[in-house]
């Protein structure tokens, strides 16, 4: 029962006694029975203001109750004309107009951070308390190769993406830095607030590969430059030398004569050796702008196989080609983009060495053509993937890390998004996903 009921249920109560028992003494009070129930009404008038006067803070407390239910801190309180109510409520709306100005305070600092996250290059993922994910930013979502909202609600070893079990990994306050794909460098931390009283956490993913491999290709230019001039000049001047050294063959004894010339011509073979070999580095730095035009890719890869088709047979090796149908014209240089793919299959052969399957696979999705060429050689291990795209690293006894290197280089310069792994079933893949807008 509420107290204002149960307060005029016994004011009720108590007056209607009274007027009963001077009804029963009717006879006996005679004139004053009149005086009695006007004290009587009199009384319970009073009574009534009285209670409502009084029940009024009671009243009030309930309505600002219903008022921070609901949150409604714009609401105010009008004065009663009471002294001690009217300190009250002038208390109560200091309140609720400090209340209303720190929640547009913290909504317009909750929308500037919203934004800000949302605008951010950096892949922001904020977790609840059971470490689902509740936010996802478009550059996250990047990373991850999510749909718009795909991924909420779920653990972070439940994403589709290898990236996600990897973050899932992460201990709180742990920073590291991880080459995806082959390609991308990320620095990832994961990190704890409390909201509430209560430990949350979120992970940030900072993509470096554009900072890094700005810093590599400014070295490695530099010193490709230097190891180039210093070569070139060297062979030149010490070749001039020597062909002049064998204009005096003709001088020497016939016994002499044939050492001496082929050791002339064995000197200069090797400086030519290292000339081209130099050469080689240099076209790395040398590399010309593509020229664009629209390219249809399955004409390439048809030559491709005509190229590698008796290499193919007699290493035993079946190469499979799916093509799709819808799959349009791409801008691209196609001189540059084939030395990929030369590169690419050549890698493929190499780690298949005698029988096995290459599979060449061409597709088009949303605005995007997807290239790929997997085999099923050795595969990669995690460590080599790391650093398969970095210069002068190769895995073969006599490679100069060149082949990776360049084809990094020509595609980035197309602009196109390119890995290389080898995935959960052993067959390593080499993807270019190439956008069909025109640039």
């Amino acid at each position: 029962m509420r107290l204002s009921t149960g307060y005029f249920a016994h004011l009720a109560l108590l007056h209607l006694g009274i007027l009963v028992v001077a009804a029963w003494q009717y006879e006996a009070l005679g004139g004053w029975f009149f005086v009695v129930e006007t004290v009587v009404v009199v009384s319970w008038l009073f009574g009534v203001w009285l209670a409502r006067r009084t029940l009024e803070p009671v009243q009030f407390v309930q309505s600002f109750s219903d008022v921070l239910h609901e949150q409604e801190f714009s609401a105010r309180f009008s004065p009663v004309g009471q002294a001690e109510m009217d300190r009250l409520i002038a208390l109560y709306n200091r309140m609720l107009t400090e209340l209303y100005e720190e929640r547009q305070r913290l909504g317009e600092q909750r929308g500037f951070l919203e934004q800000f996250v949302h605008a951010s290059p950096l892949g922001v993922l904020i977790l609840d308390y059971d470490d689902r994910t509740t936010l996802i930013n478009p550059a996250a979502a990047r990373l991850l190769e999510l749909e718009s909202g795909e991924g909420l609600g779920r653990t972070l070893a439940e994403f589709p993406s290898e990236l996600g079990k990897l973050l899932a990994r992460l201990e709180v306050g742990e920073r590291r830095l991880l080459t995806w794909r082959s390609v991308r460098r990320l620095r990832v931390e994961k990190m704890s607030f409390v909201d509430r009283g209560f430990s949350r956490q979120f992970v940030v993913v900072e993509e470096l590969t554009r900072v890094i491999d700005e810093s590599e290709r400014a070295a490695y230019e530099k010193l490709i430059r230097l190891m180039s001039h210093e070569v070139n000049n060297t062979i030149a001047a010490t070749n001039s030398l020597l062909q002049s050294c064998a204009t005096y063959a003709p001088q020497l004894v016939d016994d002499d004569r044939e050492d001496y010339s082929n050791a002339l011509r064995v000197v200069i073979e090797r400086n030519e050796s290292l000339n081209r070999f130099m050469a080689d580095f240099a076209q790395v730095v040398r590399l010309p702008e593509p020229v664009l035009a629209p390219c249809r890719l399955e004409e390439v890869l048809q030559s491709l196989e005509v190229m590698f088709r008796g290499q193919c047979q007699d290493r035993g090796i079946a190469w499979v080609q799916r093509i799709d149908d819808d799959v349009g014209p791409v801008r691209l240089d196609r001189e540059q983009i084939e030395q990929v793919l030369i590169n690419v299959i050549k890698n493929g052969l190499e780690a298949i060495g005698q029988g096995g399957t290459l599979e060449v696979r061409l597709r088009a999705t949303a605005a995007v053509v997807h290239l790929e060429v997997v085999d099923d050689g050795c595969g990669l291990d995690l460590e080599v993937q790391g650093s398969l795209f970095s210069p002068f690293f190769s895995t073969k006894e006599q490679g100069q890390g060149l082949g990776l290197t360049l084809s990094k280089e020509i595609l980035q310069r197309h602009g196109f998004d390119f890995s290389l792994e080898t995935r959960s079933d052993g067959r390593t893949c080499f993807a270019i996903r190439m956008p069909t807008r025109s640039r």
